[in-house]
């Protein structure tokens, strides 16, 4: 037996599209795991975001990986989970329009969970403690730095 492969972890590769605060934007890969910790199913781009470590891997091509600093993402694009965010979208989702501090905007719908009688977005966003904060449109997430939102609006 290959004593390499025994140490292995099996890797999920998932493109994406990381907007640093610069406005640079790399187009490439994530590799992630899979299964997480907290649950039996394959990690999101949003978990590896969301872990402590202040650095992850991203692969732009076959031949060259950058250690990409977290705090210096402003957001990451990529494929909902399964390519159908519906399924995962608590009844509480609530469209929202994000302002960047660098002026972008980002329009799509943020997993609200219901609590009682009324879903409040600033009770959501006072509360939310992790970095990245998941937007929803069609089959597409935004994950966006949440200490880089500048303001943030409920669409009707």
């Amino acid at each position: 037996m290959d004593t390499i492969r025994l140490f292995r972890v099996e890797k999920l590769r998932r493109a994406v599209r990381v907007v640093l605060i610069d406005g640079r934007r790399l187009e490439g890969d994530v590799f992630l795991a899979e299964r997480t910790r907290a649950r039996a199913e394959p990690q999101e781009p949003i978990d590896l975001l969301n872990e402590e470590a202040p650095f992850f891997p991203f692969f732009l091509n076959e031949q060259e990986v950058l250690l990409v600093a977290k705090q210096h993402v402003s957001r990451v694009e990529t494929a909902a989970p399964d390519g159908d965010p519906s399924s995962d979208m608590p009844d509480g989702a609530m469209a929202v329009e994000i302002t960047l501090i660098d002026g972008s905007a980002i329009s799509g719908f943020v997993p609200l969970e219901k609590r009682g009688e009324q879903t409040r977005l600033l009770d959501f966003l006072n509360g939310y403690a992790k970095r990245f904060i998941p937007v929803f449109w069609g089959e597409q997430v935004c994950l966006v730095n949440r200490l880089l939102i500048a303001s943030v609006s409920q669409l009707t």
